[in-house]
């Protein structure tokens, strides 16, 4: 049995090369890869699949040759990148997976997704969300042009950056019951996730949740799937 990666929250962007250099420096060194997960907000923001950009064009690119090498390529949509479709999923040859998904990891059924949805603390968010989220509005807003999708995620992240300096109480961190809800519902003893930038491992009467990290320039952290257990694994490129 090949490797299986978990990563997220790469937030793509042309300001940040080094991120995109360390994607590709990890993609080229992993020879035995057999499944890659990517769980969420992999581009800083996604504006539709008609988004034909440098950057965009680049990573579509570097995607396909995983997965024409073999590797099954499985993305799930973040906050930031909610407007991920078909198209961008038939281009890199990869799989679109629900906002929840339970999938099988060493003969154990394991619950991935984002996180954000664990995050019920942060009502407003989830206000916010359920409307992002909505397929009236996402037509509505992939019939808009390119330039007013820009303006509108340069708008989204403004304010999520503002949000997340001004979180003393740490209100963006994912609910403990409503973690205890997801392993009962989905019935595993293990969930991985990020979104909230926190890596850790956590341990509950439940199960155990996998935590992943987000990228900076020179670092981050993601979990690694072999024939033994799922390890948390620091990643320097």
């Amino acid at each position: 049995m090949g490797t299986t990666l978990f990563i997220s929250d790469l937030h793509l962007s042309e300001s940040t090369p080094e991120i995109e250099a360390g994607l590709y420096a990890l993609l080229e060194r992993e020879q035995d890869l057999e499944r890659l997960f990517i769980l969420g907000d992999f581009f800083e923001y996604w504006i539709g699949d008609d988004d034909d950009s440098a950057l965009n064009r680049r990573v579509i690119a570097q995607l396909r040759k995983v997965s024409d090498s073999g590797t099954s390529v499985f993305v799930v949509r973040g906050n930031r990148d909610l407007a991920l479709g078909s198209v961008f999923v038939d281009q890199i040859g990869g799989k679109l997976l629900g906002d929840t998904t339970v999938i099988d990891v060493n003969g154990k059924p394991v619950l991935i997704l984002h996180g954000d949805t664990l995050c019920t603390d942060d009502v407003e968010y989830q206000k916010m969300r359920a409307i992002l989220h909505d397929p009236a509005w996402q037509a509505e807003m992939l019939q808009r042009p390119l330039s007013e999708r820009r303006e509108f995620a340069r708008g989204l992240r403004a304010a999520s950056q503002e949000k997340a300096e001004n979180d003393p109480d740490n209100i963006i961190d994912a609910n403990e019951q409503t973690i205890a809800t997801a392993f009962t519902e989905h019935r595993v003893a293990l969930m991985i996730h990020g979104h909230t930038h926190r890596p850790n491992r956590h341990s509950t009467d439940e199960g155990e949740r996998l935590v992943l990290g987000d990228w900076s320039s020179k670092e981050t952290w993601l979990i690694r799937a072999t024939d033994g257990d799922c390890q948390l694994e620091h990643y320097c490129y």
